[in-house]
């Protein structure tokens, strides 16, 4: 028996994203209709940004949203 192949619906939207005290320009990465994580632009790299801190850096926003989705598929 296969499972069938479900289609997730992943979507990157500009936001302000509040780190601290201060809200920056970000995004939010939503998987379906739930935000999944949010990511910031600082200092030429992008931030995983997880309870209003900051988690980790990455390069390029293509490693970002690949950790962002990465926890989400461990933790559900």
């Amino acid at each position: 028996m296969s499972k069938k192949d479900k289609k997730i619906e992943i979507q990157l939207s500009d936001s302000k994203v509040t780190i601290g005290n201060a809200a920056v320009e970000g995004y939010h990465l939503i998987i379906g209709k739930k935000t999944v994580g949010e990511i910031a632009e600082l200092d030429g790299k992008f931030a995983v940004i997880k309870n209003g801190e900051v988690d980790t850096f990455f390069k390029t926003m293509d490693k970002a949203i690949e950790n962002i989705i990465e926890n989400y598929n461990l933790n559900h």
